[in-house]
């Protein structure tokens, strides 16, 4: 419920903003500026996860992300429509969203014994793409009706049943601690000092942050771009080719989920790399629509073998305790880069063709795959 939230949510904000400014340097500074609270904050997040029962933080997050989101259809009702609100919006936003991740991949160990973590984790991403795939179907289905502004208040009645049903799940036990500005900065030390310590997690970090500035741009304000003023598309055919990256990514989750166990974790994580990077090579010689649903349908395969092998190899590997800063640093890693890999992509579309920059930054983002190949653990580890 909550993906599709997202997912909702994915496809009207970029389209919004696309409408409203028909400026690819401004779409993307728009959407690396929404993504400022992982840079500003997200470190420490981390911290506060591990302070606090993950099931309440889910609920009380999820609830403020829709509450905050019925604010744009409001505006336009009154004829606010300064894309410079709607970043400020975006920006709580996202902000809400940022214990979203490193709680539910620190609450999943506390439910699920470590043998069981690969599957538990597969059906998990099978859920998410689920969302993935049928979220901007139901984007693309209401956007006939409703106008793009309106879709919010949909993404609002579905973080509100996320809430429900996540505040009937199991609850889980935490410690409880004395909570100030010290103990929370003391304990992002703590994750950090691991990292250190333990160089080839910190290694896998670093390839997943090179990896997201060369594949989110394109991602997030290429595909957009490309179908608004390179092919002529509509909000429902952007939504559409939203849902074949989901079927794709169902598809790379069925396979890891069959085959997945024949295979070490670090293997699994290294070649979704290639194929998630790799993949938008082709990109460059896109021309129809039905030629972009199709290769969005091949990016979305390899995101599941990266995804769940990274997340199985941390939870069994790093203490419990460690586990809601060590996935708060690996999503500021991504959504920091995700707001870099924005900016340059709205800037260089001044410059360069979108097929040129998907070329140029497939190509980057795919050797980031092959040079984890030459580490000397990674593809070992399980």
């Amino acid at each position: 419920m909550n993906s599709i939230a997202r997912a909702i949510y994915d496809v009207a904000f970029i389209w919004l903003v696309l409408e409203l400014t028909n400026s690819e340097r401004i779409t993307g500074l728009v959407a690396m500026t929404s993504y400022l609270p992982a840079i500003l904050c997200g470190l420490f997040i981390g911290a506060i996860v591990d302070l606090f029962s993950k099931t309440r933080m889910i609920s009380f997050a999820t609830i403020m992300q829709g509450l905050i989101l019925t604010l744009i259809p409001i505006l336009f009702f009154f004829d606010i429509k300064s894309v410079w609100v709607i970043v400020l919006i975006a920006f709580f936003h996202n902000a809400f969203g940022l214990p979203m991740v490193p709680a539910f991949n620190a609450y999943l160990p506390t439910q699920i014994e470590k043998d069981g973590l690969l599957k538990a984790n597969s059906i998990v991403n099978i859920s998410w793409q689920t969302a993935v795939l049928i979220g901007p179907i139901i984007a693309a289905q209401l956007l006939t009706v409703y106008d793009v502004e309106n879709l919010f208040l949909f993404c609002l009645v579905f973080y509100f049943i996320a809430a429900f049903i996540t505040s009937l799940a199991p609850k889980d036990e935490v410690e409880k601690e004395e909570i100030n500005f010290k103990k929370i900065f003391n304990k992002t030390k703590e994750g950090i000092l691991y990292l250190k310590k333990h160089t080839t997690f910190a290694f896998i970090i670093l390839l997943t942050l090179l990896s997201n500035l060369f594949v989110m741009g394109p991602a997030i304000v290429g595909i957009p771009i490309l179908v608004k003023l390179y092919l002529g598309g509509t909000a429902s055919d952007f939504a559409l080719v939203e849902a074949f990256v989901g079927l794709g990514m169902l598809i790379g989750t069925a396979t890891v989920y069959k085959i997945g166990h024949k295979f070490n974790h670090g293997t699994l994580f290294l070649l979704g790399l290639f194929i998630d990077g790799a993949s938008f090579c082709f990109y460059y010689f896109i021309e129809t629509m039905t030629q972009l649903n199709f290769w969005s349908c091949v990016h979305g395969i390899g995101i599941p073998f990266l995804i769940i092998s990274r997340v199985s190899i941390m939870q069994k590997n790093i203490p419990e305790k460690l586990l809601g800063r060590i996935f708060a640093i690996i999503s500021v890693s991504i959504l920091s880069m995700t707001a870099v890999s924005s900016g340059i992509i709205g800037f260089l579309a001044e410059f360069m063709s979108i097929h040129e920059i998907f070329l140029l930054f497939g190509i980057l983002a795919g050797l980031c795959g092959i040079a984890g190949v030459l580490h000397p653990k990674v593809r070992y580890l399980n």
